[in-house]
């Protein structure tokens, strides 16, 4: 039986739309990347509840709240204009009144006398819904700023935590490196006692225990100022040394995952990022500046009613006649604004050229966070690398230890190589820690800038764009 063309196409109008739907479903099943059981605080408990604290009492999330509470303010003023004004005056008065040629024609007229007026704005060109949108749209940028304050203040403490435990680590090798050179020092001194040792070796050994301990001073002087720093940062009262741990469990990391989060993020054009997004309402807000200031030099029209109590004078040949009279308006009038001195030019101009600055800003920041994840991404395996090498070290200076403990027990060893073996293990251990501490606070700004932050229970899409 013969196929007609008709039928052909019809089959291949369906391989096509099986094809596409296949596609959608397999970029559908790309795991978007749940981070969930990632971040540093998922590897210290201790660190969830300081970023639960900080995000409610952060000095910084204050002020950035307080922005957010203005903008909403300056909608009221915004709305203000579409709205009807009303307003009056009220005077008891006495009026008298008399011819200048014959002042014996006086009138007196004295009592309560007022006026009432409602001006409702009628059409505007649209100036003044704008106006309103710019206010709203300025209120979603202090949300979004807001957030973005959020995010950056997670990854900052995240970073300063992890960088308190290494500075722990470091301290510790310091400590015992200190020691073992005391313990020099006590044993140059013995021998300097009993002759076998000179009082420049003697002097020379105590110079470098002093600058050994000049060392962990200062060393520990700036772990404890970081760690007031950290406090004040967080909203804290204080944070204890004893609040932080001894070490950083070691992190497992995805390769899959991070190349999801980075696809998913240059897929969309980074559209999905707050950057993204408050350069967007920066440009429409622009957008909407431009349409306000085109239309300044436009007749506005405007409807009034009014009812006035007022004092009214006659004057018929001598005869002078004063009288209240109640008054009632209605109008419908027009307010034009023909010349400026070219000042509207130049507002629009200036509208004209910030709308253009603000469409370039959101080009070039877009392009800035798409490179920003990929290099983001290119460094986090390299740290990986990192970690995996040092774990080496550690390794490596952990077995090279037992064999000197060894060695010393056989008796081929002296005692001090094995306070020198452990000093070389908590160096180890310290860069290992390092290197845990920049592998972990990479990866919690990359998923911050890719994602948002997990921590944050007011996620920027609940702040949707209004129509």
């Amino acid at each position: 039986m013969p196929i007609s063309g008709s039928t052909i196409q019809r089959h291949t109008a369906r391989m096509a739309g099986a094809l596409a739907l296949g596609v959608a479903l397999a970029q559908a099943a790309v795991p978007t990347g749940d981070v969930a059981g990632t971040m540093p605080e998922d590897y210290l408990p201790a660190l969830k509840a300081i970023l639960e604290t900080a995000f409610q009492r952060s000095p910084q999330l204050i002020a950035a709240d307080l922005e957010r509470v203005l903008a909403e303010a300056r909608i009221d003023g915004a709305d203000s204009a579409r709205l009807p004004s009303v307003g009056g005056n009220l005077n008891f008065s006495t009026n008298q009144t008399a011819i200048s040629s014959n002042t014996d024609s006086q009138t007196r007229d004295s009592g309560l006398f007022y006026n009432i007026g409602v001006t409702q704005p009628l059409f505007h060109w649209r100036a003044l819904k704008n106006q309103s949108d710019s206010a709203r749209i300025n209120l979603l940028i202090a949300r979004k700023s807001y957030d973005l304050a959020v995010r950056e203040l997670g990854v900052v403490l995240r970073r300063s935590y992890l960088a308190l435990i290494v500075e722990k680590a470091r301290l510790r090798a310091a400590a015992e490196g200190l020691r073992l050179l005391r313990n020099d020092v006590a044993v140059t001194a013995e021998k300097k006692e009993r002759g076998t040792a000179s009082l420049g070796a003697l002097e020379g050994e105590k110079l470098r225990l002093r600058e050994a301990q000049l060392d962990y001073d200062r060393a520990a002087a700036e772990a404890d100022a970081n760690r007031r720093r950290f406090a004040r940062l967080a909203g804290l009262a204080e944070l204890n040394e004893a609040a932080i741990p001894d070490e950083i469990p070691r992190p497992a990391f995805s390769p899959d995952l991070a190349a999801a989060l980075t696809a998913a993020v240059l897929r969309d054009g980074a559209k999905s990022t707050l950057e993204y997004e408050i350069y967007d309402l920066r440009v429409r807000d622009a957008m909407l500046r431009h349409a306000i200031e085109r239309v300044r030099l436009y007749p506005k029209f405007y409807a009034s009613a009014g009812f006035s109590l007022e004092n009214s004078t006659n004057v018929n040949a001598n005869v002078v006649n004063q009288q209240g009279i109640q008054r009632r308006t209605a109008s419908v009038f027009a307010q034009w604004s023909i010349f400026d001195g070219f000042a509207t030019r130049g507002a629009i101009r200036e509208a004209l050229a910030n709308k253009r600055t603000q469409q370039r800003r959101l080009e070039v920041e877009t392009a800035a966070i798409m490179q920003n994840v990929q290099a983001l991404e290119r460094s986090l395996r390299l740290d990986v690398e990192q970690l995996a090498l040092v774990e080496i070290r550690h390794g490596i200076a952990i077995e090279g230890g037992k064999v000197i403990a060894r060695e010393v027990g056989f008796g081929n060893l002296p005692k001090g190589d094995v306070d020198r073996a452990q000093v070389a293990i908590l160096q180890t251990e310290a860069r290992s820690q390092e290197s845990r501490a920049t592998l972990l606070g990479r990866w919690s700004e990359f998923v911050a800038l890719a994602v948002s932050d997990p921590m944050w229970k007011n996620p920027s899409a609940r702040h949707a764009v209004e129509k």
